[in-house]
């Protein structure tokens, strides 16, 4: 019997790759040292720093928190976030939680939306409250409160509803996006009326995120401002999200399915005429 040495060579690079992988996935979360990770912070990388403290994950090096801690004020959030994921496995997580919350009782902007980054990693009950308290204060920027808010959704306890709830009538259009996209990451909301308001907000972006809202909590009484929005909105972005929330909601052909014909057959921006003719066929009778 012949051999096709193609598919056996083939069979062999797929198993030493299968193999490799395996010991990559073995060794996730392992290894790692302090030399490396001073390196990596000496040469500014968020790429290296965030492999060096995943390979650290477990690493025991008291010296180590001393050079990670400095970290949660670092310029890039995606580093402020693994820095704070590290610290969070660590015996000091209690402190630095503690050193997060007083900055949300400061008047400095900068230092709390760094604060509010590091309280959403860790992942802590007992910082919804300062949290929310926070995310209502106007000393803070319009950016430090939509990352209080966006920790809210992070750490995603019913605590926080409340908060986010009230910020979705906030004086920053930044603060009411993260705010709903925040409360959909709640565990166990599906309150989508607190969205329909802004389904119409002078903001585009608080509009695109109230309909997202409303699509992904499947709230059918909203099936009149999505219609309306389809029809109506000058923004490409709300009329094609308005439109695949119509038909995740499954909203009525009498209310909806004149508009999205319409849009399906006209309107200028090829995915809202596309995400139309697919909503036409979820519309319920």
């Amino acid at each position: 019997m012949r051999i096709n040495m193609n598919a056996k060579r083939l069979a062999v690079v797929t198993s030493f790759g299968l193999i490799l992988a395996a010991g990559q996935v073995a060794n996730a979360g392992r290894g790692g040292s302090p030399q490396a990770i001073q390196q990596a912070i000496s040469a500014n990388s968020v790429d290296a720093i965030k492999a060096e403290l995943e390979r650290a994950e477990f690493l025991v090096c008291a010296a180590c928190v001393d050079l990670v801690t400095p970290l949660v004020d670092h310029p890039d959030v995606r580093v402020r976030q693994v820095a704070a994921w590290w610290l969070a496995r660590r015996a000091v997580s209690r402190q630095v939680q503690t050193a997060m919350i007083t900055r949300l009782s400061q008047p400095d902007s900068t230092a709390a939306l760094n604060a509010a980054d590091v309280l959403g990693e860790l992942h802590t009950v007992s910082s919804i409250a300062p949290l929310g308290a926070a995310l209502s204060n106007p000393t803070f920027s319009g950016a430090a409160r939509a990352e209080m808010a966006k920790a809210l959704g992070t750490i995603g306890r019913p605590a926080g509803t409340p908060f986010l709830t009230a910020a979705l009538s906030d004086g920053e259009p930044q603060v009411r996006s993260a705010s709903l996209v925040a409360l959909r990451t709640i565990r166990g909301n599906r309150d989508g009326s607190v969205a329909v308001a802004l389904v119409g907000d002078g903001d585009a972006g608080v509009r695109a995120e109230a309909v997202t809202t409303l699509g992904m909590f499947k709230y059918s009484a909203a099936a009149s401002a999505l219609t309306s929005a389809l029809a109506s909105d000058p923004s490409a972005d709300v009329r094609k999200k308005a439109a695949w929330a119509l038909g995740e909601i499954g909203a009525p052909s009498s209310v909806a399915g004149g508009a999205l014909q319409t849009a399906a057959a006209s309107d200028p921006s090829p995915l809202v005429r596309s995400l139309s003719k697919a909503a036409l066929t979820k519309l319920t009778q």
